[in-house]
């Protein structure tokens, strides 16, 4: 019998160093300095805290509670084989009439193709003919495609290093992500929603670009005369002269009849000028507006707004050729201007409209800096490896492009466009021309986790301040304090002696639950707290159950060993049936609950089979030891 009793304590011993060794970490991770902290992160040794520690939850910690949408629009484009005019205006339509009535966006569409006779076929590679049968692809698509997206949007956020973050779908095409103790949220919200769409395009030759240029020119200036005369005005009273070769005009006066009528934009609102070359203005007003950029087109970032509007146009966009596109830098470049001030510029690339390759062959994408003697010297970059099919595909493009450029463009816009000297065999690239590093980490997890099949939109979106967690934290932890003081006094005064065993139980009870949340990588929430003092008192419960079942064996004269012995098998059936009912409701609760329920269930589940294992075993284990030492006339209960 001591022999039992002694493998019992050795198995609650290694319960306790188990649970004390997941603790640790937390314990060490709080008490630790900023300046630690930092030092550990810059050596890349935090994270092996981070990964052991308990988590707090969005209510505890603070962060963003996000809700997207699956653009659906987008989606029907991106799969669509080719594209028109007509169906572009039956999209938009079904998209108006989606965001006024929230009905099914596909019933819509399908109604809508059919009162314009389009026979989707036409756009649609599916096998089937039929509208109806066509829009229950495209719908089972959809489907596969928000499936997909939360795959990929969990990926990201798990790169990303956000601790135990909630990404779930919340309907057909909605997904809902909690980031806690989020630092940089837009940061984490272009992460989030970035398409990731990797290409590799051709920049058009400049003969092309330049042609494109001036008829956009011939059209602005016929427009501006026919405007001018109309108001019986000379070119020369809308024009504000600066001393320098530059001049600042209205974008209405440099667009004059050939405007677009939209309404400008609040953050445009303003400063209404635009900057231009004094000297062409009134032969090239849309040359006027360009600066050359070491060969490139660069548009003044204040007049990058009246570019746009231009580039709009209708008639303009006709007079883009039909197998190109246009498409902006991601960031601004600083240069020094004539009279030596430093001004930004945002470069316009007249790119191919087809890819030449797509970023689905990456199999690898590290950030890094660039090396010594390259163009991106000790500058942060992106290395981008490509699989064997992407490799064969690359250096095809390369060898036959020497002395062309070559975009590198990610969502639409470049970051990169060298020029191609050489056959790249390897199948290797980098993007450059970045911030920081933190935004070459944000593009190399993107990469790596794959591309949106379709844009992603954000309909709602909330961020809760630390401090509101911190108030919650400090209330939860001195109401629990309380009733776990209350619950250790109440046992003492009326179970004496053997009531402090009970709170041993108790106490053991709350590190084991808060160890397996450790290192199980569980959160802890608001709701998860109560939990955790429900278990509490299931725990006193199976003791009061216990102890009352040991009085009643000693009132009818048995011996101390055999009223314990006896106590603890009548009670447990009582036990048992109480806890597994209770058990079974919270596994059902983590099973099909979200948010604040399933961490009230978590809590719930780990803290009741800890309660029975405190309860029950290492209760009994401790009498048993007693009495094998020293056989008890009387108990204290």
């Amino acid at each position: 019998m001591f022999k039992k009793t002694i493998v019992r304590f050795i198995t609650i011993a290694v319960a306790i160093v188990l649970a004390c060794y997941s603790l640790w970490w937390t314990v060490a991770y709080n008490m630790m300095s900023p300046d630690r902290k930092e030092e550990l992160r810059t050596a890349g040794r935090l994270k092996n805290y981070e990964d052991r520690i308990i988590r707090l939850g969005l209510d505890l910690k603070g962060g963003m509670h996000v809700i997207l949408e699956l653009n659906l629009p987008k989606l029907l484009e991106s799969t669509a084989s080719n594209t028109d005019e007509s169906f572009q205006a039956a999209v938009r339509q079904a998209e108006a009439e989606y965001i006024q009535t929230k009905a099914d966006f596909f019933d819509i569409f399908e109604r809508i193709a059919g009162e314009k006779n389009l026979r989707l076929a036409r756009y649609y590679n599916k096998g089937v003919f039929k509208n109806s049968e066509i829009v229950n692809q495209l719908r089972e698509e959809s489907k596969d495609a928000i499936q997909r997206a939360l795959e990929i949007i969990r990926n990201r956020v798990d790169q990303f290093g956000v601790s135990e973050p909630n990404i779930q779908r919340a309907s057909t095409y909605r997904i809902i992500v909690e980031l806690a103790g989020i630092q940089d949220a837009t940061r984490a919200r272009e992460l989030i929603q970035s398409t990731a769409l990797l290409e590799f395009i051709l920049v058009k030759d400049a003969q092309i670009t330049q042609a494109f240029i001036t008829a956009v020119d011939n059209y602005l200036k016929t427009g501006q005369k026919e405007a001018a005369v109309k108001a019986g005005l000379t070119p020369d009273t809308t024009v504000t002269i600066k001393e320098s070769k530059d001049k600042a005009i209205t974008v209405d006066d440099l667009l004059g009849k050939s405007a677009l009528t939209e309404t400008k934009p609040a953050e445009q609102t303003t400063d209404s000028t635009v900057i231009v070359d004094e000297q062409i203005y009134a032969e090239r007003p849309f040359s006027s507006l360009l600066r050359n950029i070491s060969g490139s087109i660069g548009v003044p970032e204040q007049n990058v707004y009246a570019v746009k509007k231009i580039l709009a146009d209708s008639t303009v966009r006709r007079l883009l050729p039909f197998d190109s596109r246009l498409l902006w830098s991601a960031k601004p470049e600083r240069m020094t201007t004539r009279e030596g001030a430093t001004e930004k510029f945002y470069i316009l690339y007249h790119v191919d409209r087809e890819a030449s390759l797509q970023g689905k062959y990456v199999t690898k994408a590290q950030e890094s800096y660039g090396q010594s003697g390259s163009t991106a010297a000790n500058q942060p970059i992106v290395n981008i490896t490509l699989n064997n099919e992407g490799a064969k595909r690359f250096s095809q493009v390369t060898g036959s492009n020497i002395n062309k450029r070559l975009a590198l463009v990610l969502d639409d816009k470049v970051y990169v466009a060298p020029f191609i000297r050489v056959k790249v065999p390897h199948g290797a690239a980098y993007i450059e021309g970045l911030e920081n590093m933190d935004e070459a980490k944000g593009i190399a997890i993107v990469l790596r986790a794959g591309a949106l099949p379709a844009p992603v939109d954000i309909i709602e979106e909330r961020t809760i301040g630390p401090s509101l967690g911190r108030d919650s934290i400090i209330i939860s932890t001195r109401v629990g304090i309380i009733g776990f003081c209350l619950v250790i006094l109440f046992m003492v005064i009326y179970y004496k002696h053997s009531g402090w065993l009970a709170n041993l139980a108790l106490l053991l009870n709350v590190i084991f639950v808060l160890a397996i949340l450790a290192s199980l990588r569980a959160t802890l929430t608001l709701p998860g707290i109560a939990g955790l003092i429900l278990t509490v008192g299931m725990a006193v419960d199976a003791n009061v159950l216990i102890f009352e079942r040991i009085r009643e064996e000693l009132a009818k004269g048995k011996t101390v060993r055999a009223a314990v012995d006896s106590g603890y098998s009548r009670a447990l059936s009582t036990i048992i049936d109480a806890n597994i009912t209770t058990l079974f409701t919270a596994i059902i609760l983590m099973q099909f609950g979200t948010g604040p329920v399933k961490g009230f269930a978590v809590t719930l589940f780990w803290g009741i089979l800890c309660s029975l294992f405190t309860a029950i075993f290492v209760t009994h284990t401790i009498f048993n030891y007693v009495n094998d030492r020293k056989v008890l006339s009387k108990l204290s209960i």
